[in-house]
């Protein structure tokens, strides 16, 4: 029988260079690996920080909102109830983005034939919480989800430059992109509207900007701001350095089931105006539906 150099016990039990030469393979391993770890966050930081972004401010949104709370929860009820309807009915025959802001809803999207796109309008304009319905469905022949990616990425990114630009109220202003094309809604005045536009149009990726815009006054953004910063601070706690105003009284915040003054459509540029008239009548009250996602 043959003799082994080495021994079964003999490899068992480590030698000092053989555990030596083990401690530095793993060495070299923990290195590679904290090396490829910072080298991913490294190519991927610069693209996520829009939507890390987006998402903090997204809290301060909400907490800012020029809406009333209660114009809040019905908006996200019926982009809920839009939403879950339209996939139940035509999936795989049109992809519609629903967006809600001041019971206004912007349908965005693609579907596979006229009749089917008038039909989601319809549908839409027949719920009783939706005040005005912007159609802005393309006709395709194949509805894809292809570019979603990219448009979500475009709209994370003119979140971020809202949130930074001067007199530009991203708290009251809702952005949706479709094929690179930025769709903007909110209760903004029409200098803020203006400079909602120029800071969108600026921003890489963006290949137009249509503005649906509900325009307010002066008196009645300042009306609105106040309102909104009342309803957000703590009992008696003081707003802007005054004492908070009772509810009620003159010249305070609205009560939860008032809503704000008249408020018009965006007539817009021809080029990048939504088909719609011009609404002035005041917002009707909100009618009970189930709370939806948060809207970003």
């Amino acid at each position: 029988m043959k003799t082994s150099l080495f021994s079964r016990d003999a490899l068992a039990e480590p030698t000092p260079l053989r555990a030596s030469a083990r401690a530095r393979l793993a060495a070299v391993a923990r290195a590679a690996a904290t090396a490829t770890l910072m080298l991913t966050a490294a190519t991927q930081l610069s693209g996520c920080f829009p939507v890390i972004a987006g998402a903090m401010g997204a809290g301060v949104m909400s907490a800012t909102d020029r809406r009333p709370t209660s114009i809040q929860a019905v908006d996200r009820g019926l982009q809920l109830e839009i939403e879950n309807t339209l996939a139940t009915r035509y999936s795989g025959a049109a992809r519609v983005n629903v967006t809600v802001f001041n019971k206004k809803v912007l349908l965005t999207g693609e579907v596979k034939d006229a009749n089917l796109r008038q039909q989601i309008e319809q549908y839409v304009r027949g719920l009783p919480n939706a005040r005005e319905v912007v159609n802005e469905l393309e006709v395709v022949s194949s509805p894809s989800f292809a570019a979603q990616s990219q448009d979500a990425f475009v709209t994370s990114k003119v979140k971020t430059m809202l949130m930074t630009a001067e007199g530009v109220p991203s708290n009251s202003t809702k952005v949706t992109t479709e094929r690179g094309v930025v769709y903007l809604m909110g209760l903004v005045t029409r200098p803020e509207g203006d400079r909602a536009t120029e800071t969108a149009r600026n921003v890489g990726g963006v290949s137009k900007v249509v503005k649906v815009f509900d325009y307010i006054d002066e008196t009645e953004r300042a009306r609105l701001d106040a309102a909104a910063s009342s309803q957000n601070a703590a009992p008696g706690e003081p707003v802007g350095g005054t004492p908070a105003p009772v509810q009620g009284t003159p010249g305070t915040a609205a009560p939860t089931t008032s809503t704000p003054a008249p408020v018009g459509t965006d007539l817009s540029s021809p080029a990048t105006a939504p088909t719609t008239a011009p609404t002035t009548a005041p917002i009707p009250g909100p009618v009970g539906l189930p709370p939806g996602r948060n809207l970003p």
